[in-house]
């Protein structure tokens, strides 16, 4: 990652014969891991309309995450210089956000600014002697007696004592500029309606955000199974689950391999982020928050978000016991592993309090980064600010991967004239002890997985072709009905009786159910003897929030 063939432009000996806008003055960003690059591009807008400042990056070797950087760079078409130019080259500005890497090498004032929610993590003690905070610890600022940067950007003034404590010939050189990250999310609260609607979530589900950080004792790294079990147990109708991995698992383990250890989740309906993006758009259009001790967890905290404890470094020593981040892991609640995952969720909702002592500790200065640290910035710089106003910028919509649910486990229960239907994916097995109620097979007709189709009661047909219905009975005398959907509010059932009909329906709060959902409606009804008479008359079907009346339009005896 060091090496490279080095650039003429626009750096180099004949830059000036080669470059189209002539900046005077020229930002250096250096990227260890895609997490920190990520980070960077956070900074970057702090320089945006501003034709006097070009940016380039360069990518410092040595981290065991640094795989994925180049083609991260290359994606944002970044314009990188390799390591051996960048320290032969001066800079008007470097700013890095990690203060690990021979960051002394170069030849520019160099900008340390955090790549998380404040400064929480303990180096490893393979990084050398004694327990010392990431960001903060004097063997990474100080290089031979002499203090590497020329500013360190904090998020709040509770940073400085530690600062003080870690490496105090530092301290004259930090700045408590706020949570420019943090900044920006709550700047697009007003979006949330726009990032559910990215994310295929209507007002009638809950959005669960899975947070998970890097290393052995990380969501995934303690609690593996967790994510396949939330796809798993929450009804599909009430609930919509999204993963977002910490990069370092991503880049440490590979992409290939992290979609194959999800893969029955994403194909129970888990929406996976990719690495580089989406998590600050899903943090807004979340309910709730089933997270670690990273930095997504804290800032869903902080945004005031219910939160559920699955994992935390702190019995591991990762964190510092005086950090935010460890003060709010003694104080969240915690998951139980042995327990069904719903009444966890619902009541971790329904008794939610607000963290904001804890948080506030961690994200000083609200609403005031993007103008402090730009400040900072082209103070070092030596170069007046724009004249313009430094303001967030809104966060991209997110685009998750997501599979698609063609098989579900269905549960009814029938009170009077109402039938309340719930479902869950069939692909994923649950834990013993959770079990659906007298469940019946509910499959698409694309499903590939014939044992399902074999034991479906309901198989489904999107546009099927004249006789689909009697052919597909047929094919599976197990099945009881198959049913074609016609339309939004209209699916035709044919049961193996002979009997044909129509059902439709009629909105009667919430808005219209998916019409997957109505055959199962149907079928509840009639196996459990109840009568056609009152069908056809009418009765109620509650999916989730959603509440229509469904009744038959005809019968006939095919």
């Amino acid at each position: 990652m060091s090496g490279g063939r080095w650039l003429r432009v626009p750096v180099g000996d004949e830059a000036a014969r080669w470059r189209t806008v002539g900046a005077v003055r020229t930002v250096l960003a250096v990227a260890r891991t895609v997490t920190s690059a990520g980070r960077l591009l956070e900074i970057l807008p702090l320089f945006r309309s501003d034709p006097r400042v070009q940016v380039l990056f360069t990518v410092a070797a040595g981290s065991a995450f640094d795989d994925g950087v180049g083609d991260f760079l290359r994606g944002v078409q970044a314009r990188t210089v390799p390591w051996s130019q960048a320290v032969e080259t001066p800079f008007h500005l470097a700013v890095s956000a990690s203060a690990n890497g021979a960051l002394h090498e170069l030849k520019a004032p160099l900008l340390v600014v955090p790549h998380g929610a404040g400064h929480n993590r303990l180096l490893s003690p393979a990084d050398g002697p004694g327990s010392a905070v990431s960001g903060l610890a004097r063997r990474q600022l100080v290089h031979e007696g002499r203090v590497v940067p020329a500013a360190i950007a904090l998020s709040h003034h509770e940073q400085l004592a530690r600062l003080e404590r870690d490496c105090p010939e530092a301290l004259p050189r930090a700045v408590v500029v706020g949570d420019l990250v943090f900044d920006r999310i709550r700047a697009n609260l007003a979006r949330r309606d726009r990032y559910r609607r990215a994310l295929e979530v209507g007002q009638d589900r809950k959005l669960v955000l899975v947070s998970s950080t890097w290393g052995a004792h990380s969501l995934l790294g303690a609690n593996g199974d967790l994510v396949a079990r939330l796809v798993a147990e929450l009804p599909v109708d009430e609930y919509q689950v999204v993963l977002a991995a910490h990069p370092n698992a991503w880049y440490g383990h590979g992409g290939l391999q992290v979609r194959l250890w999800l893969a029955d989740a994403r194909d129970g309906g888990l929406l996976l982020l990719p690495p580089q993006q989406g998590w600050q758009a899903a943090l807004v259009a979340s309910d709730v928050i089933v997270g670690d001790h990273g930095s997504v967890t804290f800032y869903g905290a902080a945004l005031g978000r219910p939160v559920l404890l699955a994992s935390s470094g702190r019995e591991a020593a990762e964190l510092d016991p005086g950090s935010p981040t460890a003060l709010l892991s003694r104080t969240l609640p915690r998951m139980d592993p042995a327990g069904a995952v719903l009444p966890q969720i619902e009541r971790v909702m329904a008794a939610h309090v607000p963290h904001d002592d804890v948080t506030g500790r961690t994200l000083g200065m609200p609403g005031q980064a993007e103008g402090l640290l730009r400040r900072l910035a082209y103070r070092l710089m030596e170069l007046p600010e724009p004249g313009t106003p430094a303001t967030a910028r809104p966060l991209a919509e997110p685009l998750p991967e997501r599979g698609e649910v063609l098989s579900f486990e269905v549960e009814t229960v029938v009170d009077g004239d109402r039938v309340t239907v719930r479902r869950y994916p069939a692909v994923l097995e649950r834990r013993p002890g959770y079990q659906v109620r007298d469940p019946h097979l509910v499959v698409d007709a694309e499903e590939v997985n014939p044992r399902l189709l074999e034991n479906a009661a309901i198989v489904l047909g999107r546009d099927p072709r004249p006789g689909w219905a009697q052919e597909t009975l047929r094919r599976y005398p197990g099945c009881f009905m198959v049913a074609e959907l016609v339309g939004g509010r209209s699916v035709d059932l044919t049961l193996r009786s002979g009997e044909r009909l129509r059902v439709g329906t009629t909105p009667a709060g919430g808005g219209d159910p998916d019409p997957r959902c109505l055959p199962s409606a149907v079928y509840g009804w009639l196996v459990r003897g109840r009568s056609r008479e009152e069908l056809r008359s009418g009765i109620t079907v509650r999916v989730g929030d959603r509440q229509v009346v469904v009744n038959c339009d005809a019968w006939d005896q095919g």
